[in-house]
């Protein structure tokens, strides 16, 4: 199939944004399938994991199978290929590296009027981390999850991932999770593991927050369960947005193209340009690309290629970067440096032609739990602070209830809550200090 073209214009931006990315809207028929799956989960307990994961995993799923062992996970670690093991704690290493800049110390401070205001950081207790699985293997998910969430002091991590056909685990999976010495985890996936995450059964205790990427049914069971635990974000299909200068090379965008449609599941790929040349120099490349690794045709229908139109093309690409707010962003241009400081709104930017995005998803050390869908307008990756909880901390001498309390009182009383202007009034009295020139 071939790629869809587009012109860009300033009068046809958000027309190109819908076409490109369909708005979110509720989808009533996996809205109700998954408050059963739900509920089913919270009266049901294990039994219903066990129904779920045979009607939709593994048909031969029985409950024995449900936790992982700890040996099973220790096993996966000494059986797996070296060099798989040096590439995972290569990964491992760098990701920690990053979140450990993300940690915000506690602090006190006194404030004008003395009054001792500071706040602790105090990570949740019980973390549960979906990792995706079934039709493939993610370790790089479960060290993008588990990282941030150590990182942070939680006291408790465990993870849920669905099993492969015949009940099982991979074994990728499994070797990082040893690497990071996680023991706890259990063969279940979709909405029936964000249930089980949130209300508990018999085998898994619940979380404070669940967070992972997952599908509709995980999205939609996290949209669900939210005010129950905490979540992270609720994740659309993966995407890219690429902004390309006439000098850029067609054989590396068209690669980098390529790989963000095969994540599946609806994955967009765009291209914007001012160079038609260019855009077409991609096309072919990307076609002889495919028919070289072999992938399914169909893939090259989710690419969009986009010529930039105007007197100042590049601030046109840069202005519908900003409103569809990509969960990846890569700048080939000459100058990557200082165009994106023009950037607004995205999840990652990867700056120059020597760098994409398939880095960020295994090895740099940045997180490749992004905000998609155009959420990245108002939300940012995974990160050690989706972990902790701010607490503040206060405490006052007698000067400062004696300065603080009428100001107080005023507020109150405009808001009608007399208690309120009383609370503050009995504290003046007993421990507020008495005006200047009057003796206690």
């Amino acid at each position: 199939m071939p790629m869809q073209r587009f012109d860009l214009t300033k009068d046809n931006m958000d027309e190109l944004i819908l076409s490109l990315r369909s708005e979110p809207g509720e989808d009533r028929q996996t809205s109700r399938r998954v408050a059963g799956i739900i509920k089913e989960v919270r009266v049901e307990g294990d039994e219903a994991l066990v129904s779920f994961t045979r009607e939709f995993d593994a048909p031969g799923f029985d409950a024995a199978h449900l936790k992982v062992e700890a040996g099973e996970i220790e096993s996966a670690l000494a059986a797996a290929p070296g060099p798989l093991v040096e590439a995972l704690k290569l990964a491992a290493e760098n990701i920690r590296m990053f979140h450990q800049h993300e940690l915000r110390g506690d602090w006190t401070a006194p404030m004008r009027q003395n009054q001792m205001l500071g706040q602790r950081m105090i990570p949740v207790d019980r973390a549960g981390l979906y990792v995706p699985g079934g039709g493939a293997d993610y370790p790089s998910s479960l060290l993008m999850t588990v990282v941030p969430a150590q990182v942070a002091g939680v006291g408790e991590i465990f993870i849920c991932t669905p099993p492969d056909s015949e009940g099982g685990t991979s074994q990728a999976v499994l070797a990082a999770a040893a690497l990071l010495e996680v023991d706890e985890m259990y063969r279940v996936g979709g909405a029936q593991a964000i249930a089980a995450m949130a209300y508990g059964t018999e085998t898994i205790r619940p979380a404070d927050i669940v967070c992972g990427p997952g599908n509709i049914y995980v999205t939609e069971a996290k949209r669900q369960v939210f005010g129950r635990i905490g979540i992270d974000s609720l994740a659309g299909p993966s995407e890219v947005l690429i902004i390309a200068d006439e000098e850029a090379a067609p054989d590396l965008l068209a690669a980098d193209l390529l790989a963000q449609v095969e994540h599946g599941s609806g994955a967009i790929a765009v291209l914007v340009s001012w160079s038609e040349v260019l855009l077409d120099q991609v096309q072919s490349a990307a076609a002889s690309l495919q028919q070289e690794l072999e992938m399914d045709r169909t893939l090259l229908d989710q690419v969009s290629l986009v010529l930039a139109a105007g007197d100042d093309p590049l601030e046109l690409a840069i202005g519908f970067s900003n409103s569809f707010a990509p969960e990846h962003l890569q700048i080939h241009t000459v100058q990557p440096e200082q165009d994106v400081h023009k950037i607004t709104a995205a999840g990652a930017i990867f700056l120059g032609e020597d760098v994409c995005t398939a880095y960020g998803d295994y090895i740099i050390g940045t997180n490749h739990v992004l905000p998609t869908a155009g959420t990245a307008r108002f939300d940012s990756a995974l990160s050690v602070e989706n972990f902790l909880r701010k607490v503040a901390v206060i405490s006052l001498i007698p000067a400062t209830v004696s300065e603080l309390t009428p100001p107080l009182v005023e507020i109150a009383r405009a808001e009608g809550l007399k208690a309120h202007a009383r609370a503050a009034e009995l504290r003046q009295e007993r421990f507020g200090q008495p005006p200047e020139g009057e003796e206690e």
